[in-house]
């Protein structure tokens, strides 16, 4: 991990097209974060920004955003923020809000409000107007719904990454430092584009084919049941009716809106927690398997090798 200093973050800001200032006065050589920083600029229009940080100052401060579409989004910990007419805070527990989807024709200035101790892993993809007049309004991209987003100053959309988007942000997290830099860049700029295809969805989704406000209640119990464990022994008849709606607009629901079906996203919430158990608790892989509710190792090898690239032995090193 790098300690950044005030100096150091300004001009980080400044490669991601915007600056950052606090308001209350700190020296250029003022520790303020502690973590790793990631910007990389994937193509003409295109900026792929990674960190994993812990804040260390109490502050705000007021940072700028360049013109076009910026989304953000929480892998872990929590964030919080001030656009002109609301506050926001973020957080990528279950049932929390992870994402922001905005949109400015100008450079404008939000706040972030700083809190020693408190950390967090972000992914922010920035798109410029020229890249989204290029590839996205110039091409079969173009959409009505696309055209009024990106003309409206500080338009916000409510939006979630897709499970894969999410996934693979972690995926490349954890490999990256392993990979030859040229293919640490193909990978980043597949990601971005895919990650830019799946915002311009979100962006494009017709007001018309929006879930009801009962089945979004639905859709965000049920997600806080897949990521805590408690739907593990639960069919998806049983999940339906306990939540009040049918199989059948259940899985429909939660398909459209993450992308995977419920047994998929499960299998890999499974995987996941047992990931970090041998990671962090040193479990076996034995026991690992059973935690991701597989009855056979190699089965649960197989799994977790075609998930994550490597078998689950490497995982507990």
């Amino acid at each position: 991990m790098t300690v950044f200093t005030c100096g150091q973050l300004s001009d980080v800001a400044h490669t991601l097209g915007g600056n950052l200032h606090f308001q209350r006065e700190l020296p250029g050589e003022q520790p303020v974060l502690d973590g790793e920083q990631q910007v990389q600029v994937l193509s003409e229009g295109l900026v792929l920004y990674f960190s994993h940080s812990r804040d260390l100052v109490d502050a705000s401060s007021d940072n700028r955003l360049a013109p076009g579409i910026t989304a953000a989004f929480l892998l872990q910990g929590e964030a919080e923020v001030s656009l002109p007419r609301q506050r926001l805070h973020f957080d990528a527990r279950p049932g929390g809000q992870r994402a922001m989807l905005v949109n400015l024709t100008d450079s404008d200035q939000f706040q972030r409000h700083w809190r020693s101790g408190r950390e967090e892993t972000k992914v922010c993809l920035s798109i410029t107007p020229d890249w989204l007049q290029q590839v996205a309004i110039g091409s079969q991209l173009r959409s009505d719904a696309l055209l009024r987003f990106s003309r409206s100053h500080w338009h916000s959309l409510p939006w979630q990454p897709s499970v894969d988007i999410l996934q693979r942000a972690h995926q490349l997290l954890e490999r990256d430092a392993t990979l030859p830099p040229l293919m640490q860049r193909l990978q980043r700029e597949s990601f971005a584009l895919d990650l830019a295809c799946d915002i311009l969805r979100g962006i494009d989704t017709p007001q018309e084919k929006r879930l009801g406000s009962h089945l979004e209640r639905c859709l965000a119990r049920l997600k806080e049941w897949l990521d805590s464990g408690e739907a593990d022994a639960l069919s998806i008849t049983d999940m339906a009716r306990q939540l009040g709606t049918n199989p059948v607009d259940l899985q429909n629901a939660f398909r459209s809106r993450n992308g995977t079906t419920i047994a998929a996203y499960l299998r890999r919430q499974r995987l996941a927690r047992a990931y970090q158990a041998m990671r962090q608790q040193g479990l076996s892989v034995e026991d690992a398997a059973n935690l991701a509710g597989y009855e056979h190792l190699s089965s649960f090898s197989a799994a977790f090798k075609r998930e994550y690239g490597f078998p689950p032995s490497q995982a507990r090193r």
